[in-house]
C-alpha cells in the first residue's frame, strides 16, 4: 500500500466541494501537525465531525522539523508544506498531495509522487470508484464550491484526461 502525506490544500478542497473520502483511495495518508492545525482552523464544520480515521497526524522529529523550518525561512515554502515534506521524508512516504505549486516543484526534484485534488478525483474515476457523471461532478465541484483555483488551461487538461480516463474504461470493458 502507498503511503501518502497531504498538507492542507486537498483536505480543504476536496472537503469543501464534498468528496473528501475520496483522499483514502490513495492509500495510507499521513499528516504533520502544522497542516492539522492548519484545517482545523480553515473548516471549523469539519473540526465539529471529528478527526477521519484514515488520517494520521504524525509529529516530526526534530531533525525534521529544523528542515522544515530552513524551507521556510528560505521563503521556499509555508509551514504547512514544509513540514509535509520533511515527514514524507522521514516516513518514506510515497509521495505528496498536494495543490501548491512550489511545493509540487519541490517533492518532485526531492523524488516525490505528486498528487493534488483534480489528481484523487482522476485516481477515483481511474479505479471505477467515481462514474462519468459523479466525476465530472467532483470537478465542477472543486472548481464552484472550493477555494482551489485553476486556470482555464488546468480546468481544460483535467476534462480531457477524465475523458481519456473513461474512454480506457470503456474499451477494457469492451
Amino acid at each position: 500500500m502507498k503511503r501518502w502525506v497531504t498538507d492542507t490544500g486537498p483536505l480543504l478542497h476536496l472537503h469543501q466541494a464534498g468528496f473528501l473520502e475520496l483522499l483514502p483511495g490513495m492509500g495510507e495518508m499521513l499528516t504533520p501537525p502544522a497542516v492539522a492545525s492548519e484545517w482545523r482552523r480553515l473548516a471549523p464544520d469539519f473540526a465539529q465531525a471529528g478527526w477521519p480515521v484514515w488520517l494520521s497526524e504524525v509529529a516530526l522529529p526534530k531533525e525534521a522539523l529544523a528542515v522544515a523550518d530552513n524551507w521556510m525561512r528560505a521563503g521556499l515554502l509555508d509551514r504547512g508544506e514544509a513540514e509535509a515534506l520533511a515527514l514524507a521524508r522521514v516516513t518514506e512516504s510515497t509521495g505528496i498531495v498536494t495543490d501548491d505549486a512550489a511545493a509540487r516543484e519541490m517533492a518532485a526534484a526531492l523524488g516525490f509522487e505528486v498528487s493534488g485534488s483534480l489528481g484523487v478525483v482522476l485516481l477515483a474515476a481511474a479505479r471505477g470508484v467515481l462514474d462519468r457523471g459523479e466525476a465530472f461532478g467532483a470537478l465542477e465541484r472543486l472548481e464552484s464550491h472550493s477555494t482551489l483555483w485553476l486556470s482555464a488551461r488546468v480546468r481544460t487538461e483535467a476534462r480531457a484526461a477524465l475523458e481519456r480516463i473513461i474512454q480506457a474504461g470503456r474499451d477494457r470493458a469492451s
